[in-house]
């Protein structure tokens, strides 16, 4: 009799923590499935669907300029996933962060994959071999851009630099006197 209520126990134990380890799980894996996207929302692509269903349509050359747009973001977000890859590969490798975001971020960039095939895609109906050097343009304009960003840093941190020194000159002078 003993025998058998242990057993019985020892089943039902093993039962219940299968069930409270099913119950974990599955928040695990909907939590991954409500997590955030990687990136905020393409703003570009909805603004060249925008311009594709616009009534009256919209010139070859402004569908072109905004595919252009599309695909200098593309740039931007494949540049920004390059530096997050190594960084995240070595905590999920050292165990500071969970598969669960690793897995979002490789889901992320399937999906970039896709996108950038689809503005390669859109770009060829256009003209015949432009997706071939879309990216390379885009890329070239998103370079030159935070090139100019960084001249206009510079210029205003120089504007400061003499600003701040005119006041040391100002307060040496006053000192002086």
């Amino acid at each position: 009799m003993g025998s058998v209520l242990l057993a019985i126990t020892y089943i039902g134990g093993w039962i219940l923590s299968m069930r409270i380890f099913g119950y974990f799980w599955k928040n695990r894996k909907l939590a991954i499935n409500d997590a955030e996207p990687w990136f905020p929302e393409h703003v570009a692509r909805n603004q060249y669907i925008a311009l594709l269903q616009a009534e009256p349509e919209a010139s070859d050359n402004q569908l072109m300029a905004a595919l252009l747009r599309r695909a200098m973001e593309d740039v931007v977000r494949v540049l920004s996933m390059r530096e997050d890859k190594q960084v995240l590969a070595n905590l999920v490798k050292q165990g500071t962060l969970g598969d669960d975001i690793w897995t979002q971020f490789t889901l992320s960039e399937k999906e970039l994959e896709a996108e950038i095939m689809a503005v390669i895609e859109e770009a060829n109906t256009f003209k015949e071999g432009w997706g071939q050097t879309i990216l390379q343009t885009a890329s070239e304009m998103v370079m030159h851009e935070k090139t100019k960003q960084l001249q206009k840093e510079l210029a205003v941190r120089k504007e400061e630099e003499g600003r701040k020194q005119a006041l040391r000159e100002e307060k040496a002078s006053a000192k002086a006197n």
